[in-house]
């Protein structure tokens, strides 16, 4: 067009074609011909090419095919050069299907002046696009020629059956589209022409996308199956197909979409339950199972729920997927019908006419859903386990592929929701009383040691409330005892209903049950609470169980920190008060007396016994994993000390850390710790592969040292542990004003590659701009807020808020104190990326988590062993 800009056109030259392959030799004069070449030469082998350069003018194109003898080639492709080193020819290779990516000798040949290559047999379509782009690339111009330019392709491509689509190649905008294309997919030509070919191209995802971008680069074509939407928003299959191809001289991509027929669909069929059975494991496999399901049958909703007979609610939803309305699922009592129906063990296969047909449907009805599928899903023993269900608008022929299809993918389900209740269960048996339901013992001495660390960093006090009951006779007469198995429960029940939200309340052993009570202001709060527990349990016993019994209790109370700050001796000064409580009449509280000179003296001499733990090898380094919040695999572990004395046993780190750090001792103990977590990440990084991350715990008092960075930086060094997989933990509370130069130094950290994180994230004062600016790469939330996920809206809107302020930090948020499922449902769901706590795992010795290291190796080992394997 005049006045425009654009690449030569050629000039007097001829084009060469060297190959062994007289088809190929002939279909590419027939491609060249007419395209303004002086002349077009066709030989054999490089001698003979050879002989035709000696007679040719000028060379403007060699297509040359490498064989076997490659390096007859590559000196053939230098020799080009030496003959023109001003102007030598564009030189493409042909080369052998799928050995572009491999090809011998690549670099050598793009050294000595090939400019692209292309597979053999040849397309002609992409050995023009590849020409057209090398001359490109030199400022010449291919003339026109494609699938839309000219009289002769034009018929052809409006009069196609298939639907096609041409987008530009560089832009990704949509250049043409032929009338098939439009009259099945409902758009107008305006609606399509200058759009991004993203919104027509049946590719599933932008993984999908890059790697056929990459197969059209590499090999000029790529095929997949996949899903066209209409403008009304409904979908169909498509086989498609892609291949690089020109336009007016530049580079094309031409889609074909055809309809699959029965040999798409069970190739449909198989890719789904390919991508089904490559599912990883966890909760979020059961969701992209679920989609992929919905995707194969074009659902418009779906469910996957679990049988919890002992709920109210009878199942619980573990995946959901919701396409139809833009507010997301339904309510529980729309789907609680049809899921009774199917874990009674029948099938819902109805094809059409759903909504009138399946019985009890509020949801059928209410979406006039023309389609049903739901199926009930067992275990191993066939026992029913959950159900699986999903529904579309428009009807479905349900064959045989389809219930065969359906049938697989509910036994895979089956296999992740069996897991999952095991792995439920196993956790409950671990950590929870299974009579009441209450924390057991091991847990309750975690509450109390988080508690104790807590206190320590706020100031402030709690109680323990350690109480014993019985039951007794109302009345008179002789009646026969109580059991505690029908009492237990409801001393559990009314001593949760007696506190806060946030107070632990555990059973002890027994008849024994113990309290936290946090955030005491004033001793009068315990007591009060002391005795409504009492009057609580005067009442008398439900009916169900015996209503001529009561329950007697007893309670004695410590605090923190006046009368000790020793987990151990808090918890024997409570048993000691309800013991001389006990002694004044049942039915009675009283609170523990402490005598000053004691407790100095206790100190005085605990601190002696710290000065000497490390010489004596008292100290331990125990670890606590740190789990994958999509997968569930261990990603990395905190390091934790601790101080088993011989005469002591086991002293809680919220006990002598403050004592350390009031003493000085804690420079040497942070850095004693540092470096046996270093060694043991960097040894099990060597042993098993994995990219674990080892975190540190940093106190004040090591924050204010002017050479810590150059210690951890020794440390690193001595070890060999890359400073990338060491987090540095600073707690929130830790103030600018306390340690003026804290942000150089945690940025000084990071500049040599240590990654540092915000702990105890909550409990401090800080503000937004302080967050902003805190060098920190991750965000840990304080698990007292993590406890009361499903117990106190306001804590769940705190850690709803503080996962998505981290997001949007770019950081990294941890959530520790994971308890219970209800919390890992949560923080999922949230998007929570790190979960750290006794629901997986208590902190445990190096030895212990080693040996979980090799149980994950060998169980990864079973899983990746093909089936059927010896």
């Amino acid at each position: 067009m005049a006045g425009t800009a654009s690449p030569t056109r050629f000039q007097r030259g001829s084009a060469l074609i060297v190959t062994g392959n007289a088809g190929d030799r002939d279909r590419l004069c027939a491609a060249l011909d007419g395209l303004d070449f002086d002349a077009i030469y066709a030989v054999a082998d490089v001698p003979q090419a050879r002989l035709v350069v000696g007679q040719v003018e000028r060379l403007e194109l060699v297509l040359l095919e490498l064989g076997d003898r490659e390096r007859v080639a590559a000196a053939f492709c230098s020799e080009l050069r030496q003959a023109a080193p001003l102007d030598p020819p564009t030189v493409i290779a042909l080369v052998a299907v799928g050995a572009a990516g491999s090809m011998p000798g690549r670099d050598r040949l793009l050294a000595r002046g090939v400019a692209d290559w292309v597979r053999v047999p040849v397309d002609i379509d992409e050995v023009l696009a590849r020409i057209a782009t090398a001359l490109d690339a030199r400022g010449l111009r291919l003339p026109g020629r494609g699938p839309v330019a000219g009289d002769r392709y034009r018929f052809a491509f409006d009069e196609s059956q298939d639907e096609l689509l041409v987008v530009d190649a560089e832009s990704g905008r949509v250049l043409d589209a032929n009338p098939a294309f439009l009259q099945r997919s409902g758009h107008a030509r305006v609606q399509v022409v200058g759009a991004r070919a993203e919104a027509f191209d049946a590719l599933p995802s932008v993984e999908w996308r890059l790697e056929c971008l990459n197969r059209l680069a590499g090999e000029g074509s790529a095929r997949f199956a996949g899903h066209r939407e209409r403008i009304d928003g409904t979908r169909y299959p498509v086989d498609a197909e892609v291949r690089l191809s020109i336009s007016d001289g530049h580079p094309v991509h031409v889609y074909t979409f055809r309809d699959p027929g029965d040999l798409g669909r069970y190739r449909l069929a198989l890719s789904t339950l390919g991508a089904i059975g490559r599912a990883s494991g966890g909760d979020a496999a059961l969701q992209q199972i679920l989609r992929h399901a919905m995707d194969w049958l074009e659902c418009d909703w779906g469910v996957v729920a679990m049988l919890c007979p002992e709920s109210a609610e009878f199942t619980r939803v573990v995946a959901a997927e919701d396409r139809a309305l833009p507010f997301g699922l339904t309510e529980s009592s729309d789907r609680e019908p049809l899921l009774r129906l199917l874990v009674e063990g029948d099938d819902i296969l109805e094809g059409r006419d759903a909504w009138r047909v399946v019985p009890a449907s509020s949801l059928l009805r209410a979406r006039h859903y023309e389609c049903m599928i739901g199926l009930p899903l067992r275990d191993e023993r066939d026992t029913v386990i959950g159900a699986w269900l999903m529904a579309r608008a428009a009807p479905l022929e349900i064959d045989g592929l389809v219930r065969d299809g359906l049938q697989v993918i509910a036994m895979r389900i089956g296999l992740d929701l069996e897991i999952r209740q095991v792995r439920e269960q196993g956790r409950a048996r671990g950590l929870r009383d299974a009579l009441t339901g209450l924390p057991n013992r091991l847990l309750f001495s975690d509450r109390l040691d988080s508690t104790i660390k807590q206190a320590h960093r706020t100031g402030e006090s709690f109680a323990i409330l350690f109480i014993e009951v019985e039951p007794f006779p109302a009345g008179d007469g002789a009646q026969a005892p109580v059991s505690g198995d029908r009492m237990l429960p409801v001393v559990a029940q009314r001593l949760r209903s007696c506190v806060r939200a946030y107070d632990t309340v555990a059973r002890y052993s027994g008849h024994e049950f113990v309290v936290i009570l946090r955030h005491i202001v004033k001793r009068e709060d315990a007591l009060r609470i002391a005795d409504k527990i009492v009057r609580a349990m005067d009442a008398p016993l439900p009916a169900g169980i015996d209503p001529g019994h009561r329950v007697r209790t007893t309670i004695g109370l410590s605090f923190h920190p006046d009368d000790a700050i020793l987990a151990d001796r808090l918890l024997l000064q409570a048993e000691e008060a309800m013991r001389s409580a006990k002694g004044m009449g049942h039915s009675n509280y009283q609170a523990y007396v402490v005598m000053p000179e004691e407790s100095q003296r206790q100190r005085l001499a605990l601190e002696e016994k710290l000065r000497k733990a490390e010489r004596n090898g008292e100290l331990r380094v125990y670890y606590q994993p740190q789990i994958d919040g999509r997968t569930e695999d261990i990603v990395g572990m905190e390091a934790l000390i601790r101080w088993e004395n011989p005469e002591l046993g086991m002293i809680s780190p919220g006990f002598f850390i403050p004592l350390a750090e009031q003493t000085g001792l804690i420079v040497d103990l942070g850095l004693w710790v540092l470096r046996a977590a270093c060694a043991d990440a960097r040894r099990w990084q060597a042993r098993f592969g994995l990219p674990l991350r080892v975190s540190v715990n940093l106190s004040a008092l090591q924050l204010r040292q002017g050479d810590l960075v150059e210690r951890i930086g020794a440390v690193l060094a001595e070890t060999g542990l890359d400073p990338r997989s060491l987090d540095l933990e600073v707690t929130e509370s830790i103030s600018l004003k306390a340690i003026p130069n804290l942000l150089a130094t945690l940025q000084a950290l990071r500049e040599i590659g240590c990654r540092t994180s915000i702990d105890d994230f909550g409990t401090g004062q800080s503000s937004l701009d302080y967050i902003k600016r805190f060098p920190a790469d991750s965000i840990k939330i304080d698990q007292a807020f993590v406890r009361n996920i499903g117990v106190d809206p306001d804590d769940e809107a705190i850690v709803r808020a503080t996962i998505d302020m981290a997001h949007n930090l770019g950081r990294t948020l941890v959530a520790e104190g994971v308890e219970v499922e209800r919390h890992v449902e949560f923080l999922r769901a949230h998007g929570c990326d790190v979960l750290q706590g006794y629901l997986f795992c208590r902190p445990v010795p190096a030895a212990t988590f080693e040996a979980m290291l090799i149980e994950r190796e060998r169980l990864f080992r079973r899983i990746a062993e093909p089936s059927g394997a010896s």
